[in-house]
């Protein structure tokens, strides 16, 4: 049996697995140079059960809206385009989150509890930054809009959520820096069957002299634009539930631009990749439960690495085992262990296994202080010439709200990437600190700090870090 028939083999037995304690988690993205951007969002990112950190209600901050974020992710971001984090918009404390419950479902015939109410927030951020690295520095205007909506209605959720960051540098073009639209929808079939659906659009580009950016003597970094789209069908039998779920993602990065006006075209960057999921669990307690869960993907490039001279078109697989908890919306935690498989379509590249490993904690010390942490890994396609690389995801996030109109946040991330055939890996790391203060009812002011560092063998610049203090007014409704 070949490489390719095992992993898929193990892939289908991996629901029963679950039940004899071994749990499986999805190694995130498909690694192309790319973020992971479901960090800490749980097992999936679409129909995510209870139980797991994509499921930890965030705490509130001030008494008054705020622009939406996401902190429950401290996902490594582009570090050249930091931007301070935001408090969360407040939402009325949720309902405890709890793993699946002990008792048998109601009958399928028994009404879905329901409600109607509809929400919308949205507002604008103006901020300016001084930006300095390896040899030069910068000044930035940045304006940063975003709405926010939900509707609760019946037995369906829906939310829609867009933000932009506008860029104006003091000397160069304004540019999109990052702009992000997603839709969620969830549909309660019965008491014991949910239907999700998720779409998303992300568009973005780093500053020439960036560290997202390794090639030297740039005027125009590459426009990166990508879209998703992903479904999910959950069951619950007693103590035991099941999920299955698909996803299709497409990436394309655009041409650079030196200085001496050539471009360089990037299509061996730009993919398209597809992804199946079968995730079991089982409720030992009404806090634990005991988790197996497989993926099975492909990942098409639109063309040959310029180094090798060949695509890495291949399939991937995973398999992972663990455990997830939720002590009343005050403690949730997953920890995970599995494996790997990357089959490449080209023989002249070397199929590679790597161990998988995930952990992630959130803990509510009091009603205005929390952390979130994290550590994951993936098995990726790899880059530069080179064959698969793990990477390894870790990240951190802390806030605190001082009293009624100072909010605090300090936050880090490591992203390192080790290639298969053991040559340098290259590391980023981030950290950064804010404040919030409340103005007025629909007025704050925000000051923040953020530092990056890049450590890559293989680009032009080895070494290069960046300084990034920025402060602005928001103004949310």
């Amino acid at each position: 049996m070949g490489q390719s028939a095992r992993s898929l083999a193990l892939v289908v037995l991996a629901g029963g697995g679950a039940l004899a304690g071994v749990s499986l988690g999805f190694a995130q993205g498909d690694g192309s140079r790319t973020d992971n951007p479901d960090l800490l969002r749980g097992s999936l990112g679409v129909g995510c059960p209870a139980g797991t950190l994509c499921d930890f209600p965030a705490e509130r901050l001030l008494a008054m809206p705020i622009l939406p974020a996401n902190a429950l992710a401290p996902t490594p971001v582009p570090l050249a385009t930091i931007a301070p984090a935001q408090v969360p918009s407040v939402a009325p404390p949720a309902a405890p989150a709890s793993a699946p419950v002990l008792a048998e479902p109601a009958p399928v015939s028994t009404p879905v509890a329901s409600s109607d109410h509809a929400d919308l927030a949205y507002g604008i951020s103006l901020r300016g930054a001084y930006v300095r690295g390896e040899g030069e520095k910068r000044f930035e205007m940045l304006a940063i809009p975003s709405i926010g909506f939900s509707r609760s209605a019946g037995a369906a959720d829906v939310t829609l959520d867009a933000s932009a960051t506008l860029v104006q540098p003091r000397s160069d073009d304004p540019r999109i820096a990052d702009a992000q639209v997603a839709f969620d929808t969830e549909y309660r079939l019965s008491p014991s069957a949910d239907l999700a659906f998720n779409a998303d659009f992300a568009l973005s580009q780093d500053d020439p002299q960036g560290l997202t950016v390794d090639t030297a003597d740039l005027t125009t970094a590459p426009l990166i634009v990508s879209g998703g789209l992903g479904a999910a069908y959950t069951q619950t039998f007693g103590r035991l539930d099941a999920t299955v779920s698909l996803g299709l993602d497409r990436e394309w990065v655009g041409s650079s631009t030196r200085s001496d006006g050539i471009e360089i075209d990037n299509d061996d960057e730009s993919y398209t990749r597809y992804e199946g999921g079968l995730r079991l669990g089982y409720a030992v307690t009404p806090v634990l439960e005991i988790f197996g869960q497989g993926t099975a993907g492909r990942t098409d490039f639109d063309g040959a690495d310029p180094e090798l001279g060949l695509n890495r078109n291949g399939a991937d697989y995973t398999l992972r085992g663990g455990i997830a908890g939720n002590w009343n919306d005050v403690l949730v935690a997953e920890l995970s262990l599995g494996s790997g498989w990357r089959d490449y379509d080209a023989a002249r590249l070397a199929d590679a296994q790597s161990w998988l490993y995930g952990a992630a904690l959130g803990y509510r010390f009091s009603p205005t202080t929390q952390i979130v942490a994290s550590l994951e890994t993936e098995l990726t396609p790899g880059e530069d010439g080179g064959g698969a690389s793990t990477r390894y995801l870790a990240g951190l996030e802390a806030s605190h709200t001082a009293n009624s109109w100072l909010g605090l946040r300090v936050s880090a991330g490591l992203e390192w990437l080790a290639p298969d055939d053991e040559t340098p890996a290259s590391r980023l790391y981030s950290a950064g600190i804010g404040a919030d203060v409340l103005i007025g009812p629909h007025t704050s002011a925000t000051l923040d700090y953020g530092y990056g560092l890049r450590e890559d063998p293989g680009a032009a610049d080895a070494r290069r870090d960046e300084h990034r203090v920025s402060g602005g007014i928001s103004l949310q409704y």
